[in-house]
């Protein structure tokens, strides 16, 4: 009896766990080629076709971006079943993000692909022009460890991270 209890335990433990997880797809850097590139599979309702996952996705892209000034062009694939969206978001009070969100959809479900990002800051507010940073120079863990602006980077991969968290959970809410 105590197997049984403990086995059940262990199992409600797990889903909780697994359940608790969904929604952070991302928590480290990834690095590809000297690149940072964000990439995640978004699994769909058996019962949905691609055109209708696709439908769906468009619906939200058009409802989240369109008419926004933070975006600088929205692309949609039709035949390809494709969409880009280049916009930029502020990441904290001085440093606004630039990205390239690409999201592809198969039968099978929801490929998201966020790269090209770089932030434009004027966080020591010395000079009139913003500074341009790459991902790379910014959010790997390469570059929070080094130089004197530790607090700053980790500050940036923070929002960054958990801007790219809140797309995917709108995402994903779409497919559930």
């Amino acid at each position: 009896m105590r197997k049984y209890i403990f086995t059940l335990f262990l199992l409600t433990v797990m889903l909780f766990n697994i359940n608790g997880q969904n929604e952070v797809a991302f928590n480290t850097v990834p690095v590809v080629n000297g690149k940072v590139v964000f990439e995640q599979f978004i699994l769909t309702d058996a019962n949905l076709n691609a055109d209708d996952a696709y439908a769906k996705l468009q619906k939200w892209v058009r409802d989240k971006f369109r008419g926004s000034q933070s975006v600088s062009g929205i692309r949609f694939d039709d035949k390809g079943h494709l969409i880009t969206v280049s916009a930029k978001t502020s990441v904290n009070e001085s440093t606004t993000m630039n990205y390239r969100l690409d999201i592809s959809v198969t039968g099978a479900g929801c490929m998201i692909v966020v790269r090209d990002i770089t932030y434009q800051t004027n966080s020591d507010n010395t000079s009139f022009f913003p500074k341009m940073l790459t991902a790379e120079q910014t959010i790997t863990d390469q570059a929070v460890n080094s130089g004197n602006d530790k607090q700053f980077k980790d500050n940036v991969r923070s929002a960054t991270l958990s801007f790219l968290n809140d797309v995917y959970a709108e995402i994903n809410t779409l497919y559930q």
